[in-house]
């Protein structure tokens, strides 16, 4: 692989305004999909969507989203040709600071890449599509150390490759690596080095990004594979959970257990999603999270991969089998609405900023806003991408009152304040 291959531009130009001792993460914190500082945007845009600040073609092949910090962009792509993955890092104008290959592609169905870089202080942690965890120095892009967790657990991926997302815990990066043995690793973030691994099932991997929950006073991990859920102590790895109740129905057997999104967390309640026709599952917490009893399931509603948002007792998202958009009461299952948008367009991401929903059709490249609304779906405003090319998976970011959308190898930023 060629590890040390990346262009730079003056790195004189390269100076962080201030590195944040925190983590900076897919989708808002803990990939809810809200971005809760972002005020004074547009409530509506002006026919053919907001004003088009500029947009870059050279991010490679991929899904990955943009991740902004610190007066830079970042997001992953494929090599020209399609055989390694890179990641870029850009100006706030679109510039490119420098582009470095970090992991090998995946080469069956779906070939894009999917993980979006994660930031923890001067630090980014990235997953290839076949499953190598590699940690870069900011500054420049400079390889600081890879494992390559597919080799080292003897992972089994699922039918398109690894789609996690690291998960930053203290001092602890840590992914599902769905190995023969081992379905979960922490390693230190600074050293590579293990520090627990979780004994597992020997199923394949799914495709969830693993996420933290906090209830009555303690912490947990939860994560999935094909065939399980299951909860880790985060600080010694023990598994303190598990259920397979949320399979789906074998006499599918179409993409069977692909549980795509982070699941939602409210009021101790964990609602999981399959996609793909095969519902959902609300299971309870036990108060010291030792164990899970399932409430409900819902076969009609199937979110899938643009992710689900939580407000007030309500989940939001696509479904995957009829590419509507749901509505469903947290506690009770019940579907509020369940429509189609109108004019043809699909299923996609949804992100939520300033009391307004954001969206993007994964067939046509449109974008809508939205008002919250938990008794119908009501668009407001809307435009289609016409830079880049092919599906759009990708999830859009908004930072500063500018809205980053991906598309192939493009990377389109739009003005979207007040």
């Amino acid at each position: 692989m060629k590890r040390a291959h990346f262009s730079l531009l003056t790195l004189s130009l390269f100076t962080f305004v201030s590195i944040h001792a925190q983590q900076v993460d897919f989708r808002g914190v803990n990939h809810c999909g809200i971005y809760s500082n972002e005020k004074n945007l547009l409530k509506e845009w002006p026919e053919g969507g907001p004003e088009k600040l500029w947009v870059v073609n050279d991010a490679g092949k991929g899904n990955s989203s943009a991740l902004v910090s610190d007066g830079f962009i970042y997001t992953a792509g494929l090599t020209e040709d399609e055989q390694e993955e890179q990641l870029t890092c850009y100006k706030l104008d679109g510039t490119k600071v420098y582009q470095v290959t970090y992991g090998h592609a995946w080469t069956k169905s779906y070939q894009e890449t999917r993980s979006t870089p994660v930031i923890d202080d001067d630090r980014l942690y990235m997953v290839s599509n076949m499953g190598e965890l590699v940690c870069l120095n900011r500054a420049d892009g400079k390889i600081l150390w890879t494992i390559d967790y597919w080799k080292k657990y003897g992972l089994t991926p699922n039918d398109q490759g690894i789609c996690e997302h690291p998960l930053i815990d203290g001092n602890k990066v840590i992914v599902t690596t769905c190995g023969k043995d081992i379905c979960m690793a922490a390693f230190n973030k600074l050293t590579g080095e293990v520090i627990w691994e979780t004994q597992g099932f020997g199923d394949n991997a799914t495709y969830c990004t693993s996420r933290i929950i906090e209830w009555k006073g303690r912490r947990q991990i939860f994560g999935g594979t094909e065939m399980h859920v299951f909860g880790v102590d985060p600080e010694t790895g023990k598994m303190l959970w598990n259920d397979s109740q949320w399979t789906a129905d074998p006499a599918t057997k179409r993409w069977m257990n692909s549980m795509i999104n982070s699941p939602v967390f409210y009021n101790g309640k964990l609602l999981v999603s399959l996609g793909d026709g095969h519902g959902c599952t609300m299971y309870e917490m036990a108060d010291d999270l030792s164990s899970v009893k399932m409430l409900w399931k819902n076969k009609e509603i199937d979110m899938y991969m643009g992710g689900m948002i939580e407000l007030n007792g309500v989940v939001y998202g696509s479904t995957g089998d009829k590419h509507k958009w749901a509505a469903v009461d947290i506690e009770t299952g019940k579907v509020l609405y369940h429509e189609p948008w109108a004019g043809g367009k699909g299923r996609g991401a949804l992100i939520m900023a300033d009391n307004m929903f954001y969206m993007f059709d994964e067939r046509r490249g449109t974008v809508g806003l939205a008002r919250i609304n938990p008794e119908k779906l009501d668009v407001v405003s809307e435009f289609r991408i016409t830079d880049g090319s092919g599906a759009c998976f990708s999830h859009p970011t908004i930072f500063d009152g500018i809205l980053y959308v991906r598309r192939g190898p493009a990377l389109i930023a739009y003005n979207i304040k007040k």
